[in-house]
């Protein structure tokens, strides 16, 4: 008797996954998650990406590319379109999926302070649950800036605990003790992760995009809560007892004294800051983006 061996699965046509797939990015102040968004918005792999944001403001947008831009919306000549979320999470997806030109991929963008559970939730416990396909949670994380003190905020140690992936970035300025240091924290609070390390946030997208590592049935007993009281599930800013502050001038800075503020006298408790500044030694403004102990100054010519 001849034996016949053989795998149901490689004999079953593959069944399509239901759903616009969604990929949620999240991580701490300054940790990358612009850099990494302005990566996939390159469209290297030709998809029609949506991404939803909170401003504009730092999303690298080739003027070449741009077809219409709304107070909500650009749309970009390679397929994708850029949203803000100001009308609620909601009604920004729902923009989206009734485009008569559909987009392959939804890709969001937290705030750095954000607890991403409600985001979650937005996909896995309500009515968007059947239009949407939840494919994975990336949590970004600055491995040449890491301090397990960063995680004494709760929101933080949330992006590690319901990420499903973790890009650990800006490798180029860290040192080897300082990588095996951060993934020996990120694999004490969440085993069995996927840890991808990165320059700029540069990861090709089949790693990252697609990828169907998220399991809704890890949440179940999530959404029963979520369900009945909406209210405890918000972002964790105010408990967290980060506050922001805003400054404005007529006058311009001196280029020296800037810097020697920043070197030696800029308090340790500020985690991010990022502005455009005039110097009087200059015509130009400036781009300033500050992320932990580095900063970056730019002249906008």
């Amino acid at each position: 008797m001849t034996r016949l061996d053989f795998n149901l699965s490689d004999a079953l046509p593959s069944l399509p996954k239901c759903g616009m797939p969604v990929t949620i990015i999240t991580g701490f102040l300054g940790s990358g998650k612009t850099t990494l968004l302005n990566q996939i918005l390159q469209n290297k792999d030709n998809l029609k990406i949506a991404v939803l944001v909170n401003e504009f403001g730092d999303i690298n947008i080739d003027e070449q590319l741009l077809i219409s831009v709304e107070s909500d919306m650009i749309e970009l000549g390679n397929g994708c379109i850029c949203c803000t979320i100001n009308d609620g999470l909601v009604n920004a997806v729902y923009r989206v999926l009734e485009r008569e030109e559909k987009v392959d991929y939804l890709v969001i963008e937290t705030t750095g302070l954000a607890d991403p559970f409600p985001i979650i939730m937005t996909f896995v416990g309500t009515e968007l649950k059947v239009l949407t396909r939840l494919d994975a949670i990336i949590t970004v994380v600055d491995a040449a800036a890491f301090d397990a003190k960063h995680f004494d905020s709760d929101a933080a140690l949330r992006q590690i605990r319901y990420g499903d992936m973790v890009i650990l970035n800006k490798i180029d300025l860290a040192t080897k003790d300082k990588i095996n240091e951060s993934k020996v924290f990120i694999e004490k609070i969440k085993s069995e992760f996927r840890i991808l390390e990165s320059e700029y946030g540069q990861v090709p997208l089949p790693l990252i995009l697609d990828v169907g590592l998220n399991q809704t049935d890890n949440y179940k007993a999530e959404i029963r809560e979520f369900r009945r009281n909406k209210s405890a599930f918000n972002n964790h800013l105010e408990t967290d007892g980060f506050n922001f502050v805003s400054f404005q001038s007529d006058r311009p800075f001196e280029i020296k004294k800037f810097e020697h503020f920043l070197s030696q006298q800029l308090p340790s408790n500020i985690f991010r800051a990022k502005g455009i500044l005039w110097f009087q030694e200059s015509p130009s403004r400036h781009i300033f983006q500050l992320s932990g102990p580095r900063y970056d100054l730019q002249a906008d010519d």
